[in-house]
């Protein structure tokens, strides 16, 4: 629980100050926003697998806009573990996707279920928010990925990382590698679904 939440407080943290919007009088001009967040990053598969709390594979079936407080809330009336009281009412755009199920490697997911998965970046009114490497790191509704995913009680679950945790695929189960020109440089990951069967199995 404390790694979780240190890393939801980094991820929060540097959008906080890296992510700063800037607005227009003109509300009625589209207006794009560039986004940045710091992540972990992960050097094997078998770092990711040991990562995740959750590794799935499936079809994205839809998708929706949503401004989300993801801090987790301390209810504690303990002064030491909730200092003044006060809550953290801010919030961040994300895209919420709804991914059915193929086949879970990890995790309790079962198979034709749906998973809600939220990435950083949106469209709220009429300002976009992108990340930096948006185009390496964009997911798209109708097709199929292998997600390596941190999930959380009251919130979507997470990608550990929006480059090097998710996969698109075939219909022939074969990873399409070649989808992502600067993810080629930030990630050196590959591998085929019979490597990430042979380590989840390993670890069982």
């Amino acid at each position: 629980m404390k790694r979780k939440s240190m890393f939801i407080g980094l991820v929060c943290f540097v959008v906080a100050i890296t992510g700063i919007f800037l607005f227009s009088k003109n509300t009625t001009t589209p207006q794009k926003v560039t986004l940045s967040a710091d992540y972990p990053k992960y050097d094997s598969l078998e770092n990711l697998v040991d990562r995740a709390d959750t590794i799935i594979k499936g079809k994205i079936i839809g998708s929706t806009y949503s401004e989300l407080n993801i801090t987790e809330k301390n209810k504690s009336d303990d002064e030491f573990l909730n200092p003044g009281g006060e809550k953290d009412n801010s919030t961040i755009p994300y895209t919420i996707f709804t991914v059915e199920i193929e086949k879970t490697y990890k995790g309790n997911a079962g198979q034709k279920d749906t998973i809600q998965i939220k990435q950083l970046g949106g469209t709220i009114g009429n300002t976009e928010y992108v990340l930096e490497d948006e185009a390496d790191a964009k997911l798209e509704e109708g097709k199929k990925y292998v997600f390596f995913l941190e999930t959380y009680p009251d919130s979507p679950a997470s990608l550990l990382n929006p480059i090097q945790a998710s996969y698109e695929y075939d219909d022939n189960d074969n990873i399409i590698s070649n989808k992502q020109s600067i993810q080629s440089e930030q990630n050196k990951i590959n591998f085929k679904m019979e490597d990430l069967d042979h380590i989840v199995n390993r670890n069982k």
